[in-house]
């Protein structure tokens, strides 16, 4: 299959797949009036936050489970299997009964749905992550890999303009009535993504050699555990600032400027689009350089700039004039772009093919649950706590810190020696 079709193919996927579980946050403030009535509604955002956190810490699991997959399998196979697991609990989010109709047990179930989500995308990125790497030369990783991330800037902008043409077309009470899940129940052409992908692509050269060779692991989770505890720590921490400020830049700072700064509903649209836009280009550049300078380069450059510049940036999120606060967005989704762009390429060159696939998908689901997934509920829950978004400067300090230590223990492993796993297949 050519290159260019492959990595297209699993963009794609990977977009509608991110399309799916981005709705979630765009529609965080309707969800919270159906699903979690509250006469407060920063009490009733909060409640969402805490669900779409939920939803994270399936990541793991999902992670290990798509993981093992993809290790004894094939990345193709687990891959297709996730982006498939990920249409059928997106499309019942549209068709769920409200609290009004069925009470707590709508809550409930809304909940069940969004750790079903969490579950498949557990593996689906780390799947991309794997399948598009281990299909380019070592020299291109860093670009060919961005595209995976810079699908979620895609996937996640398409649930922006979709729910911005939704609110658009219909009125306000056509829309509070009946029309916001429309844009859940189109989340079922995912699914025909993840046929495609089964259907018609390739697996990947390296796990066609580990298979050839009888290198494929019996217990890939065993021997990942076991021979690299340490480079998944590294990961987790690596990962985590990248998540936080992915994820209050893409999820949380919309609903902030709603609720918290009154700025007019299309302006906060507009720009959010316009960044979600610019991570795609900034993604796609990262990743590049860092195929030219070196990914450790770029990491220690931005996390050194995070820890500078955010207690500026946040301040003038909560005090400043829409103008400065449209600057302070663009500036933290370019240090968002330019942190995740090369991730892909950084995460997977830690692990041997092996045992990759699960290695990859504990350790980067770990992080984004824990850092990313907890980040909305987090700094919303330190606004409310201190009325003031600037406070949560020192959570992300701290860990912007956790990670320069991380980048110092960093080392490629992706040419490490597996003999002394033999006795774990």
């Amino acid at each position: 299959m050519n290159k260019r079709k492959l990595v297209f193919t699993s963009g794609v996927a990977n977009t509608f797949e991110w399309y799916d579980y981005a709705l979630f946050g765009h529609f965080a403030p309707v969800i919270g009036r159906k699903f979690f009535p509250d006469n407060d509604p920063s009490a009733a955002l909060l409640q969402v936050f805490l669900v779409f956190a939920v939803g994270y810490l399936m990541r793991p699991l999902g992670g290990i489970f798509f993981g093992i997959i993809g290790d004894k399998f094939g990345r193709r196979v687990s891959l297709s299997a996730a982006v498939m697991c990920m249409a059928i609990p997106t499309a019942i989010i549209g068709f769920l009964p409200t609290y009004e109709s069925w009470g707590i047990i709508s809550t409930t179930l809304m909940i069940i749905v969004r750790m079903l989500q969490g579950l498949s995308m557990g593996g689906a990125l780390t799947g991309s992550i794997s399948f598009v790497i281990e299909h380019t030369h070592k020299k291109n990783r860093g670009f060919f890999g961005s595209i995976s991330i810079a699908s979620i800037s895609v996937g996640i902008l398409l649930g922006s303009v979709v729910s911005f043409l939704v609110k658009s077309l219909f009125t306000l009470e056509q829309f509070d009535a009946w029309a916001w899940r429309l844009p859940f129940i189109i989340g079922i052409v995912i699914y025909f993504a993840g046929v495609y992908i089964k259907n018609h692509t390739a697996e990947t050269p390296l796990f066609e050699e580990a298979k050839s060779r009888g290198e494929i692991v019996k217990s890939p989770l065993k021997v990942a555990l076991r021979y690299h505890w340490f480079d998944m720590m590294i990961s987790i921490f690596i990962n985590a600032t990248g998540s936080i400020i992915f994820y209050l830049e893409a999820i949380y700072l919309v609903s902030y400027l709603k609720i918290n700064r009154n700025f007019p509903e299309d302006e906060i649209s507009h720009l959010a689009n316009f960044c979600y836009v610019l991570m795609i280009l900034v993604t796609l550049l990262a990743g590049w350089l860092s195929d030219r300078i070196g990914r450790r380069t770029i990491f220690f450059i931005n996390l050194v700039l995070i820890i500078c510049t955010m207690p500026a940036l946040l301040y003038a999120i909560e005090f400043a004039d829409f103008e400065s606060v449209a600057i302070a967005q663009i500036s933290i989704a370019i240090m968002a772009a330019m942190y995740v762009g090369p991730e892909p390429a950084l995460q997977a060159e830690l692990y041997p093919t092996t045992i990759r696939n699960t290695a990859l998908s504990l350790s980067y689901n770990v992080a984004t649950s824990v850092f990313g997934g907890t980040a909305p509920y987090i700094i919303e829950s330190i606004t409310q706590n201190t009325g003031s978004i600037t406070s949560s400067v020192y959570y992300i300090i701290t860990v912007s810190i956790l990670g320069i230590v991380a980048l110092f223990f960093y080392q490629d492993g992706s040419l490490k020696d597996t003999k002394i796993h033999i006795d774990e297949r």
